[in-house]
């Protein structure tokens, strides 16, 4: 798979279609989409304040953090399983990182090797394959259930704080 370097048009047309995308949806819509999407509503809020950031390029202001936001949720939603094997593999890394002494030294080599191992897991999920044994098939299980109980958990915040208001 090759990549092509856009032309000067060709990327203009694009940033201006993605710019239409972000103009049809509102700030109010994509606060309550990012809400229907179960998230906790501390990271509903942080990411409504990515979505309100903009650029100044030439003579119009393009909603960037608005067109960023879309774009993870797409990939986001395209790729389930690879995003949790990918998070599971920072999750690695941090863990190791709290190891006394030799903890610095582990956690590059397990964050690389644990993202790695994950987001090749989740997008062999994500594309439908059936589970292997070795690691990868021990990861493609922890990504299910990380699935599983982060939904519970998600379910589980939602309920406890769904009445409490912040100021």
């Amino acid at each position: 798979m090759t990549a092509q370097a856009l032309s000067l048009p060709q990327a203009n047309l694009k940033m201006a279609l993605w710019q239409v995308d972000a103009d049809s949806m509102s700030s109010s819509e994509l606060y309550v989409w990012l809400n229907d999407c179960g998230l906790p509503h501390e990271v509903t809020i942080r990411l409504h304040e990515l979505a309100s950031y903009t650029k100044k390029s030439g003579n119009k202001v393009l909603a960037v953090g608005k067109i960023v936001l879309i774009k993870i949720i797409e990939f986001v939603k395209a790729h389930p399983n690879l995003a949790t094997g990918i998070a599971l593999g920072v999750a690695v890394g941090l863990l190791a990182s709290s190891v006394p002494i030799i903890g610095p030294v582990l956690a590059p080599l397990a964050a690389v090797l644990g993202i790695t191992v994950g987001a090749i897991a989740g997008h062999r999920l994500d594309q439908g394959y059936r589970q292997v044994d070795g690691i990868v098939g021990v990861t493609q299980d922890f990504i299910q259930i990380a699935q599983l109980f982060f939904q519970l958990l998600i379910d589980v915040f939602n309920a406890v704080f769904r009445n409490v208001i912040t100021a």
